[in-house]
């Protein structure tokens, strides 16, 4: 008869420490990848005040009604030595009653080191009564 005390060893991906492993690096691997993104607070319409961010400041930003949509115009800061090869900005609009409505958002290709980047958002065509800064992104 043969002996049947012999442990039969499982193969390395059945083991739980394995895919804790596997999870650990894939995590790792995706936080290490994409942009900057970098989120505000809230701005409304005519106000301008700085809000430094970790990597973009918004300097200043008004938002505008030309009759046919909604733009917040303003001045984005690079605080790094780094290039972007392309950096978004993206406000949420709302209404009077503080209802979102839409957004409004910019891009720019190649923002240079510590430079700053005069931006005119385009909304929807609805008269929005405020604003507030959703996110700049760059990579």
């Amino acid at each position: 008869m043969s002996d049947n005390s012999e442990k039969v060893k499982k193969p390395i991906y059945k083991k739980w420490w394995f895919w804790l492993i596997i999870i650990i690096v894939v995590v790792a691997i995706a936080s290490s990848q994409g942009g900057t993104t970098t989120t505000g607070s809230n701005s409304t319409s005519s106000t301008k005040q700085t809000q430094t961010q970790e990597k973009f400041s918004l300097v200043d930003s008004e938002g505008t009604y030309d009759g046919f949509a909604y733009y917040v115009n303003g001045t984005i800061k690079n605080n790094t030595d780094k290039q972007y090869s392309y950096v978004q900005v993206t406000f949420n609009l709302y209404d009077a009653s503080g209802a979102q409505i839409g957004t409004a958002m910019a891009n720019i290709n190649n923002l240079e080191g510590n430079g700053t980047w005069k931006f005119k958002a385009i909304g929807g065509t609805e008269n929005a009564a405020s604003y507030k800064l959703a996110e700049i992104t760059g990579w």
